[in-house]
């Protein structure tokens, strides 16, 4: 009885000496995006024919950010019509590279992507009027929260 009651105050001892407080770095800073120290922007230009996406990952930090991409997909675009259903998502329907890949931002530069989509859900043109487009980086870095752009989109007859 005596083994087990030393064992159990063993036991005991161990885990109230393992607890410690953290605090968590890579807390997410609220108002305007030119506070934060990486920046996401997209650009969205709209022809009769297309929307052209410009997205630009920008370190404005004094130090260089690695951002790892678990596959060859840097980002995911999703475009929602005025009732929020999803009318394009970049990824639906495409395959990319099971392979790990890095981009290494040095401070003061940017990586910038481009893509374009046929204004089609569904094989058919979408309507007109406004969407909103959500970009969202899939690359992960260290004490940076998941990066994401919004705009709005505007398709004419």
């Amino acid at each position: 009885m005596k083994k087990i009651a030393a064992i159990m105050f063993g036991l005991l001892f161990l885990v109230g000496c393992g607890q410690s407080s953290v605090k968590d770095e890579s807390e997410e800073v609220s108002g305007n995006v030119e506070t934060k120290e990486v920046q996401f922007t997209v650009d969205v230009k709209e022809s009769q024919e297309n929307v052209q996406f410009e997205m630009t990952l920008r370190n404005n930090t004094e130090e260089e950010k690695n951002f790892e991409f678990r596959s060859g997909q840097k980002y995911d675009i999703i475009v929602l019509d005025k009732n929020g259903a999803e009318v394009y998502k970049y990824s639906k329907g495409r395959m990319f590279t099971q392979a790990i890949q890095y981009v290494n931002l040095l401070p003061g530069k940017s990586q910038t992507w481009q893509e374009t989509w046929d204004l089609k859900s569904n094989g058919k043109k979408v309507d007109p009027g406004e969407y909103d487009v959500t970009v969202v980086l899939t690359g992960k870095a260290e004490g940076v929260k998941t990066l994401q752009a919004k705009e709005k989109l505007t398709v004419s007859e």
